[in-house]
């Protein structure tokens, strides 16, 4: 019944346009009720479902009829001659009396130019969809657009105004937004080390672009997701996110504030004179000159490069400054009036441990108590991140560390646990009785335990556990000085025997989850004096008898 009502349609559409003997203006009207991801009407070589695509349009777009071959017209838009369903073709009557003669039905779907990171003063909009084609027009970044259709890949098919007449003509889909939604969403999981992935094709088989860092802002473009994939932008560069990821994503409407969402890309600076390249590593493009103690925001990691965003524009993480690519050699963390950056542990409950080297077979010279804050020397080209806890310095995995920007990103609520001390002591800058002094503490004194290192502990004094108060000094103090609680001492530990059970729960009716092995580096989530709960190297937690166990 549909085929044979399908049918007629197509044969009373073919009668009036050979009445009239001329080509007959007409709209597409896909119907669609999804306001986010509205649909598309495909445009095709073939009058039949398997032609190949050569664009697709949007509600309102207008063509030119041609002639009607069964369930298609052909029509041609955009110099462009193909195939379209006959069922979502419309006459401007129909449209006025289904959407009303105000409605504004044609104007397609509304666009701005955005430039940022395209290393674009100006936008050409071409006759055809060929970047060597004539231009038609030119725009500014910020300029408005109807987007009237998608041709390929790149190109989208638009509407302007330009010295005061309609203008028709394609530009790259890139280099516009939504102006309805904007959809900006930013990399927020709730970790200050999450990723996201940026692939060039949306398929779990494409290339890897860049890994996106925690706070670094993604600009949904036009067109339906395909699949579990959403394409985006991050400033200039253009890839594909799978959309299963969401849960690592918060959303930006259009007018709500950046601040809403609780991560910041992190803050680094230039060492010395460096360049910021279009394309990574590659100076016949365009590039820029940044001179030291230049900030940046750092987006996403890209083997020895990163991706960043200058901040000479200001603050907007989105909508201003220089984006490109620099070496993360010439970059060091943004230091300010209290010295280098500062880091906080932060993973979950459990202790940080640090390693002498960037390795995870490395010596471990000791672990920070988690919340506790450190120095950061060097960001490093590593998964590790290279921290100072007075003259001692050590590596943290990037994924157990919170990197606090220059005001971009604040500590957690999480403090490290306190101790008091059992004598007047003297805080130094190492391990070392003979160390530099940094502070006097009295007996009694309260203080935060930041790490422990040995048979020392790194403290601070004061009221606060922030490293960046100007109040109290940090140092290292003998643990013997320590009035301090088990859980905070016994950090980490050695297996001192083979194939010990490891259990659900504290006691022999837990059940056995696992085993660890002698010699095995264990974590320690929570002391006790018969069961001690502890994390394997692998993740999983449990509990084992305290008495198989060596603390460090």
């Amino acid at each position: 019944m549909k085929k044979s009502i399908l049918s007629m349609l197509a044969l009373a559409l073919m009668l009036a346009l050979a009445c009239t003997g001329v080509c007959e203006t007409l709209y597409v009207d896909n119907r669609e009720t999804d306001k986010v991801y509205p649909e598309r009407l495909n445009l095709r070589a073939e009058p039949s479902k398997n032609g190949a695509i050569l664009g697709l349009y949007y509600t309102g777009a207008q063509v030119e009829a041609q002639g009607v071959e069964e369930d298609y017209t052909k029509v041609s838009i955009g110099g462009m001659t193909g195939y379209m369903a006959s069922e979502f073709l419309i006459t401007a009557e129909e449209a006025a009396a289904r959407y009303g003669a105000d409605s504004g039905f044609g104007e397609c779907r509304a666009a701005q130019v955005d430039l940022g990171g395209l290393w674009e003063s100006a936008l050409q909009v071409r006759a055809e969809a060929d970047g060597a084609s004539q231009t038609v027009a030119t725009l500014a970044h910020g300029d408005t657009a109807s987007l009237i259709g998608i041709v390929g890949e790149q190109w989208a098919y638009v509407s302007v105004e330009s010295e005061g007449k309609v203008v028709f003509g394609y530009v790259p889909l890139d280099s516009l937004i939504d102006v309805l939604g904007c959809r900006v969403m930013i990399v927020a999981s709730g970790r200050a080390d999450s990723r996201i992935i940026l692939y060039d094709a949306a398929t779990d088989r494409a290339k890897e672009i860049m890994s996106l860092k925690n706070g670094t802002p993604c600009m949904a473009l036009f067109g339906r997701k395909e699949g579990n994939w959403v394409k985006v932008r991050v400033g200039g560069v253009t890839g594909w996110i799978k959309y299963t990821q969401a849960a690592n994503l918060q959303t930006l409407m259009a007018g709500q504030a950046r601040s809403t969402v609780p991560y910041y890309p992190l803050v680094m600076q230039t060492k010395t004179d460096a360049l910021l390249c279009s394309v990574m590593g590659d100076r016949s493009s365009p590039y820029m000159t940044l001179g030291a103690d230049m900030k940046v925001e750092v987006l996403a990691e890209c083997g020895d490069s990163v991706y960043v965003r200058t901040m000479e524009g200001g603050a907007g993480a989105y909508d201003c400054g220089d984006y490109g690519y620099m070496a993360l050699s010439d970059l060091t963390i943004s230091r300010s009036e209290g010295g280098a950056g500062i880091a906080q542990a932060d993973d979950d409950d459990l202790p940080v441990v640090i390693l002498a080297e960037a390795d995870a077979g490395a010596l471990m010279l000791g672990a920070m108590i988690p919340g506790a804050q450190a120095r950061v020397v060097d960001f490093t080209q590593t998964d590790y991140v290279k921290i100072a806890l007075g003259d001692v310095t050590g590596y943290v995995l990037k994924t157990q560390i919170r990197a606090l920007g220059e005001g971009t990103e604040t500590a957690s609520e999480r403090i490290p646990q306190r101790a008091a001390l059992l004598e007047d002591a003297t805080l130094r800058a190492a391990m070392d009785d003979e160390a530099q002094e940094t502070a006097q503490a009295a007996a009694g004194e309260r203080v935060y335990m930041l790490a422990v290192c040995g048979d020392w502990a790194y403290v601070k004094a004061g009221d606060t556990a922030d490293l960046g108060e100007a109040d109290g000094q940090a140092g290292f103090v003998k643990l013997s000085s320590l009035n301090a609680p088990a859980s905070t001492t016994h950090l980490t530990a050695h297996v001192t025997e083979d194939k010990i059970n490891i259990r659900d729960q504290a006691g022999k009716d837990g059940q056995i989850i696992g085993r660890a092995r002698l010699g095995e580096r264990l974590r320690v989530a929570d002391y006790g004096v018969e069961w001690t709960c502890v994390v394997t190297p692998d993740g999983k937690r449990g509990y084992v008898m305290t008495g198989y166990l060596e603390f460090e």
